[in-house]
Order: C-alpha cells, then sequence, then structure tokens
C-alpha cells in the first residue's frame, strides 16, 4: 500500500521512540519518510489517545488532519485519530476485531491492509478504496 502513495503524501506517527520506528521501518523495508513523529519528538506535548501525534504530523505535512486519513492498529490509536478529526482505517491486526470494533462507527475496519488500494487522482488527491 505504501508503495502506491507518491512522496509527500504519507508520514508516520507512532507512540514508539525514534530507534524502535527506524528499526521496525528498515526491517519490513519501509522507506523512512520525510515526517516522522515519535513518541520522544521534541515539539509532541503529549502522545496517544491524545491526538497531538496525527496533528502534528499532518501540521508538518502542510494539513490539517481533517483532511488526512489515519491507518490505526491499536485502540489508542484509534481513538487518538478520530480525535484528530481525521478519518480512520482500523486495522485488526495486533487486536482482535471485537476490541476495535465499536470505536470505529463512522470510519473503517479491515483485517489487513490488502484490503486497501491508494489511486493517485489527476488532481493530486488520494483515492482510497476497501476492497472486501
Amino acid at each position: 500500500m505504501i508503495a502506491s502513495i507518491p512522496d509527500g503524501k504519507w508520514c508516520v506517527a507512532t507512540s514508539g521512540a525514534t530507534t524502535y520506528c527506524h528499526g521496525a521501518l528498515a526491517r519490513v523495508n519501509i522507506p523512512l519518510p520525510p515526517v516522522v513523529v515519535t513518541a520522544d519528538h521534541p515539539e509532541l506535548k503529549r502522545g496517544k489517545p491524545f491526538p497531538d501525534p496525527f496533528i502534528l504530523a499532518a501540521e508538518k505535512m502542510g494539513y490539517e488532519a481533517k483532511n488526512c486519513l489515519v491507518v490505526e492498529d491499536s485502540p489508542s490509536g484509534i481513538r487518538a485519530g478520530i480525535a484528530s478529526g481525521a478519518k480512520v482505517i482500523a486495522v485488526a491486526t495486533s487486536h482482535p476485531v471485537e476490541k476495535i470494533q465499536d470505536l470505529v462507527r463512522e470510519h473503517y475496519l479491515v483485517p489487513t491492509l490488502e484490503k486497501v488500494k491508494v489511486t493517485s487522482q489527476p488532481n493530486g488527491r488520494l483515492l482510497i478504496s476497501i476492497h472486501a
């Protein structure tokens, strides 16, 4: 999924520390994006479940959080994404569906990101589609 997103259109906002984040991305061959907000980011005042990591990441990207999509797998991250005003795709990979389904009533829940497709539009926007 990430490979289909143009450069400058995605970032990372994680509860992990910088060293953990960089190592985790490297282990799964995901390139480090230009914007990374980690738990030890100097500008971050509060972490998840507060929306601050997502709001800060969106600002650093030049967007308002309400115009962003958050992909999250943890209950606190899902709550933070929703509180930021972003749309949220909850991924049931690290928590059972039963623990997160009630959090995403007006958002989306997928079993894996293999169900999510990202397509660049001529106007520069991204079309996100979820396949059953």
